[in-house]
């Protein structure tokens, strides 16, 4: 079955919790209430303190992460990876040398049934943050369809693939590197793969999936989740084919309209299927009951969050509290570590974000407005709205779109204004916004892309 974990590759930070942290606390004896106030201030200075260490500690990443010294091993290991290993593995020779590396799954994989298998060149591990690459390959596999989600990283030694069962139906599979075309073509013949569809999730992914479909005829599909080029963690040569991915996939499906004007300079077929929410996950929410407005936001905390926006933001309401979950890689929060009404959690697993979510008054998304964001279309703003929650954006267009149901905003005096008259709404709000998401769930979402899927493979026969 699916497991979590609290930090991804970037170091998420904070502890596992399972439910939000209760920011006041009321007691009816005097001397109680003084103590534990005595103790909350404590446990926010220490937490202040350790925030203001991990900024330093990221500030430092990044300096690191920007240097030349650092471009220069990393295009050295670079090179290493793709020439270098597989030479040496010719003859059977890895180095630096390293103890055989045990097979990281070692599942049975149950024989197919009556629909086609889905091969995933995923843009990230199954493990990772749960969003839309899980979301969508867990309905092909609830449908009947056995889902090989193949990682983005690659393996130096061991064998040529390996498995990992995550949900029924659900294999995440590890490739050689430098030997993935081989390493494809074994798990076909050794998991009785015939009719299949590959779904391509990065652009970096096409070189395999123009391959499989030339020797075995599996159709391409590709998801353009995201404007790949904008992430300053993704390197030029891993969006480089994405033109010829574009053009000559079978199907493109691109999450967001910015994203299909992009793809519609290569192609005129190209199907829009958004973001969704596993409804049923989040609609158990519960209804907030603070002693002060509590102001949240989870997800990345990157590069691509406002900080800036959300510590003048809280450094002008103090008698508000601020609780932000998620990662802190790539983002600056040295000042929001040490502002005594904001929280930072670090990286929380998706089972718990209902809780999470249930502690907001109002759920905010800070985003800062760059061409990444621009071509976003925000899936916590169709869980948010599950929730319940009033939800206060920037108006990036994917979530302009939504107005009125998400109130609008771009500066510190707008938030302000449209967070004052969100926590005064009435309480009968909650069930429009829950019945708005319930027609956005990632079930639709995966019926549109099945179909997709069903007349490509149609129409050659399969």
């Amino acid at each position: 079955m699916r497991t979590t974990r609290t930090a991804d590759n970037g170091g998420w930070q904070g502890k596992k919790r399972t439910h939000p942290v209760r920011l006041r606390v009321v007691s009816s004896n005097p001397d109680d209430g003084a103590e534990l106030a005595a103790e909350l201030a404590r446990e926010r200075a220490r937490t202040r303190l350790l925030q203001q260490r991990l900024a330093t500690k990221e500030r430092e990443l990044r300096e690191i992460h920007g240097s030349s010294a650092w471009a220069f091993v990393s295009a050295l290991r670079t090179w290493k990876l793709r020439l270098l290993d597989p030479l040496l593995g010719v003859v059977g020779v890895s180095w630096p040398p390293r103890a055989p590396l045990a097979d990281a799954g070692g599942a049975e994989i149950r024989p197919a049934g009556a629909a086609y298998d889905v091969v995933c060149l995923a843009i990230c591990g199954w493990d990772e943050r749960f969003q839309r690459p899980q979301q969508l390959m867990s309905r092909f596999a609830a449908a009947g369809h056995r889902v090989f989600f193949v990682r983005p990283e690659l393996r130096r030694e061991g064998p040529l693939w390996s498995a990992t069962e995550k949900l029924p139906n659900v294999y995440e599979i590890s490739l050689r590197a430098g030997r993935e075309a081989e390493g494809l073509d074994a798990l076909r013949g050794e998991a009785s793969i015939a009719t299949a569809a590959t779904i391509v999730q990065m652009p970096m992914g096409w070189s395999l999936a123009r391959q499989a479909r030339e020797r075995f005829g599996w159709p391409v599909l590709y998801d353009c989740m995201d404007f790949h080029a904008g992430f300053t963690t993704v390197r030029r040569s891993m969006v480089a084919d994405e033109g010829a991915l574009l053009a000559e996939a079978d199907v493109v499906v691109a999450s967001s309209a910015g994203l299909e004007a992009r793809a519609r300079t290569k192609r005129a077929d190209v199907l829009v299927v958004r973001n969704g929410c596993d409804y049923v996950h989040f609609a158990k929410t519960q209804r907030a009951h603070n002693a002060r407005p509590v102001i949240g936001y989870y997800g990345a905390i990157a590069d691509w969050f406002d900080a800036a926006l959300v510590a003048d933001l809280a450094a002008r309401r103090t008698d508000w509290d601020f609780v932000l979950v998620g990662s802190t890689y790539s983002g600056d929060i040295a000042r929001l570590a040490r502002m005594p009404n904001v929280t930072l959690t670090g990286e929380e697993p998706y089972e718990s974000l209902p809780d999470w979510l249930g502690g907001f008054d109002v759920a905010i998304i800070p985003f800062r407005r760059t061409p990444l964001t621009e071509a976003t279309n925000p899936v916590k703003v169709y869980e948010m709205l599950a929730g319940g929650k009033p939800v206060v954006s920037v108006p990036i267009p994917e979530v302009a779109m939504l107005a009125p149901m998400v109130r609008l905003a771009s500066t510190v005096d707008d938030f302000e204004r449209e967070i004052v008259a969100a926590l005064a709404e009435d309480a009968s709000a909650a069930g429009e916004r829950r019945a708005f998401a319930r027609q956005h769930t990632w079930e639709q979402r995966f019926a549109v892309l099945e179909g997709a899927l069903n007349r490509v493979l149609s129409s050659r026969g399969a």
